[in-house]
């Protein structure tokens, strides 16, 4: 019987981790400060941790992947960011990223992506070569697109975009997802909702039906991949 699989997406503060367990059919949501735990883990009892944070980062800023992930996502391309440089994790100013990334890319790095670093870091420095074919990079609208059959359109941060990727989910699930998330503090409920559909992603590698976009490696021999 397939261990547990675990879907991860950044959150204040650390990570919300959405667990789906095969064997029971059980499914949960918890927060935790670290990613190191759950990396831990997948030498026992997970077989696949899907996350919602680039792996394989290109010298030059352009990641073949990234156009095809924007392309699937039409009119919601814009929910993708940009991937930073390898180097910028090197660096520990951002005034100092932000100008290796203009020389290098030609384009600035936005405020936003250097908020991700610490967690583009920590996956960096937990990613394992054995792990290559379970540590995945997805992305939540990617997801529900794919759930959906095309890219959906309202708002997650909108209480009509909340509820209409909860019930995705419980489709996806074959169950409702609101008692569950009905746990989660506020601040956090969005990052649960994309858990959910991380976890989705990840039962979908366990069970060989995943969508793989990209495929080239990084300097640092990182799959430039995006999981669907």
């Amino acid at each position: 019987m397939t261990s547990s699989l675990l879907g991860v997406d950044g959150a204040p503060g650390g990570w919300l981790i959405a667990e789906y367990r095969p064997r029971d059919g059980g499914l949960s949501l918890s927060f935790h400060d670290a990613l190191a735990p759950s990396i831990a883990r997948m030498d026992n009892d997970v077989s696949v941790l899907a996350v919602d944070m680039p792996i394989g980062l290109s010298a030059d800023g352009k990641r073949p992947v990234d156009s095809l992930v924007r392309q699937r996502l039409g009119p919601r391309r814009s929910t993708f960011f940009p991937t930073p440089l390898r180097a910028v994790l090197d660096h520990a100013e951002y005034a100092d990223a932000n100008a290796l990334s203009k020389a290098t890319a030609g384009v600035g790095l936005s405020k936003q992506a250097w908020n991700l670093i610490p967690k583009i870091r920590e996956v960096d420095d937990l990613w394992r070569h054995e792990l290559r074919d379970r540590l995945v990079e997805t992305h939540p609208e990617t997801c529900f697109a794919e759930m959906a059959g095309s890219p959906v359109l309202t708002k997650k941060s909108s209480e009509e975009g909340r509820r209409e990727r909860m019930e995705l989910l419980s489709t996806a699930f074959d169950r409702p997802v609101d008692e569950l998330l009905a746990t989660v503090p506020r601040k956090w409920l969005t990052d649960a909702i994309d858990a959910l559909s991380l976890v989705w992603t990840a039962r979908r590698v366990a069970d060989g039906t995943a969508i793989i976009l990209g495929g080239d490696l990084d300097a640092a021999d990182r799959p430039m991949q995006l999981v669907i």
